[in-house]
C-alpha cells in the first residue's frame, strides 16, 4: 500500500503533555501551580501560577501542524477573558511549555 503523499508522520503532542513541563518547571522554580475549574460554570482558565510576587492565569492551547489549526479560544474562554479583562486581570495564552517557561522567567525576582 502506498502511504499518500499528503501523510503527516510528525509526531503528536498533546496540549496535557506541555502543559505539565510548564508546571513541573514552575514548581521546580519556585512557584506554586494550581489546576483551576468553576463550580457550575464553563470556560476557566487552566493554571494559576503564584509566586515571586505575581499571579498569573495561564490558559494551555494545542499547537496544530500550522498556525491556521493552532488551538483556538472557544467563544465562553473569550467572553470569560474579557471579563477578566475588564477588572484588570490577563489570562495569558500559550501554546508550548518552552513559553510559558520563558515568560515566567521573566516575572521571577531576580535576588
Amino acid at each position: 500500500m502506498r502511504v499518500p503523499d499528503d501523510f503527516d508522520f510528525t509526531q503528536r503532542t498533546l496540549e496535557a503533555n506541555e502543559e505539565l513541563e510548564a508546571v513541573a518547571w514552575a514548581e521546580n522554580n519556585g512557584w506554586l501551580v494550581r489546576k483551576m475549574q468553576y463550580q457550575g460554570r464553563h470556560s476557566c482558565p487552566d493554571r494559576l501560577f503564584a509566586g515571586h510576587g505575581h499571579l498569573l492565569l495561564i490558559e494551555m492551547k494545542k499547537r496544530g501542524k500550522t498556525p491556521s489549526r493552532d488551538g483556538k479560544l472557544s467563544k465562553g474562554q473569550v467572553e470569560e477573558f474579557k471579563r477578566y479583562a475588564a477588572v484588570g486581570v490577563t489570562v495569558h495564552v500559550f501554546y508550548t511549555a518552552a513559553d510559558v517557561i520563558a515568560f515566567l522567567q521573566t516575572k521571577m525576582l531576580l535576588v
